[in-house]
Formats: structure tokens, sequence, C-alpha cells
């Protein structure tokens, strides 16, 4: 099985720019890259941040973009996210009975979950009881099948400051609702803007940079709070054995010299 992790587009409104970039150029490439080489996969997940200020008009944009886009693709919400307006342009994602913007997706494989961790005008991620509740119901009817989880928000820091005074908060209870199942294969998330890998009380862990941005690992290594670094996909291989996630680096790729 083969699916596509990509996370933090940022979208504004058409003709505006972001950090001297535009992301909706950025995103569409990346889309593009993934049409050509990974058309085969069995679906896309974009783990939220899809905009930068939850404008109406950049929603609108991925929606028109995504019906030019061959693979099914799940839509989830970060905190740059506003879900009331995201509700309107996606309507027919799933959602809890709370409204939140969360759901599953049963394959052969496995179960996926797509969490909601919005917790609205913030930075930090929020995962209230409602919330748990609903995820304890799901991890219990996925019985003995294996799980891997999205999620925007870490519920662990990751050794960046500025980022683990945002992260998901009450981790602890968080966990707590994990516990109950014994077969959560991998945590994929956003809003780190970098790659990396953590295991978190056993459980494996990855990130992406965004498309647009990127957050230095060291801020004085470019002397701003953003940076401009290869933005990535994952490219994420499943079967019965091992969950394997390639970082693909799609506007970044050229032929080596040879000569």
């Amino acid at each position: 099985m083969k699916i596509i992790h990509i996370t933090d587009f940022h979208l504004v409104a058409p003709d505006e720019m972001l950090w001297g970039l535009d992301p909706r150029e950025r995103a569409s490439l990346c889309l593009d890259d993934i049409a050509r080489w990974h058309g085969d996969a069995d679906f896309c997940v974009i783990s939220g941040d899809l905009t930068n200020q939850g404008d109406a008009r950049a929603y609108a944009w991925l929606k028109n973009r995504l019906e030019k886009f061959p693979l099914r693709t799940f839509l989830m919400v970060g905190n740059h996210d506003v879900r009331d307006s995201f509700s309107k342009a996606f309507p027919d994602t799933g959602r809890d009975e709370n409204g939140f913007i969360q759901h599953t997706h049963e394959t052969d494989h496995g179960m996926f979950l797509f969490l909601d961790t919005l917790k609205g005008p913030v930075s930090e991620g929020e995962y209230c009881p409602a919330r748990r509740d609903w995820l304890a119901g799901q991890l219990k009817a996925a019985a003995l099948k294996p799980v891997w989880i999205f999620m925007h928000h870490p519920p662990f820091d990751i050794g960046l400051p500025y980022m683990d005074r945002i992260k998901l908060e009450e981790p602890e209870a968080f966990s707590e609702v994990l516990s109950a199942h014994k077969d959560i294969r991998h945590i994929f998330f956003g809003h780190v803007h970098r790659a990396a890998y953590v295991n978190w009380r056993g459980i494996p862990c990855t990130c992406l940079p965004g498309t647009n941005h990127q957050i230095p690992l060291k801020r004085e290594s470019v002397g701003t709070p953003y940076s401009v670094e290869p933005p990535m996909y994952g490219v994420v291989l499943i079967d019965e054995d091992q969950t394997i996630v390639n970082f693909e680096p799609c506007l970044d790729r050229k032929p080596a010299d040879m000569g």
C-alpha cells in the first residue's frame, strides 16, 4: 500500500505572497510532482494549516486545484485554519458527532484516523474530552486491527523551543487514550515545518517540512523566525511488517553532474 503525506500549505488569497514566496505556486508544483511520479498511491493526506489565515478565497483555490489532482485526498485542519470557513468549502469532509473535523478510513491493511487538534485562534493544539471520547470509540472499534494516526500538532517536544511551546495541550490525557490500543503503527504530524522522526512511548512518529516556508532548527543560522528550505512530501509504503516513510524534496530535485 502506498500513501502520500503533505502538510502546511499556508495558502493565502490570490495575488498575495507569504514571506516572499507564493504558497499556491509551491503547493501546485508539489501536487504536480506527486501526480507525475506517485499517481499510483492509494490516497493522499494534507495534515492541516491548509491556509495561513483561514481565508475563504484560499480554500476556494485549494478546492479548485484538487479537482485536477488524481488522488483521493483527505484534508485536515491546523491552527492556522478556520473550521467554519473550511467546512463551507469542503462540506463533505468527515466530521464527528460534535462537529470536529475528524474521521476514519478503513482499508485492508488497517484503520487510518484523521484527528482535529484545532483549538481556535491560537497556535497551540487541543484535543478536548469530547474528541478524546471519539478517539477512544474508534480505537475500540478497530479492535485488533493496525492503526495509523494523522494529526496536526505533535503531543511531544521535538527539541525546537519555539514549537515545543505550542504543541498539543494535555499530552498525558491523549497518551492514555492511545494506550488502550496495542497496535498503533505510526503517527504522522505537521505543524513544526521540519523533517523529523520521534519515537514517542514506543510509537514511531514523523513530520515533514511545509511546502512554503520552514522553521530553522537554530534561528541564529538564518536570523529570522522562518527559513526557506527544501519542501518535501512523504511517500509512505505499508505492508504487514513495516511502515516506510521516504521524504521527497519535490522542488529541489535535479540531476547530478555525471561528467
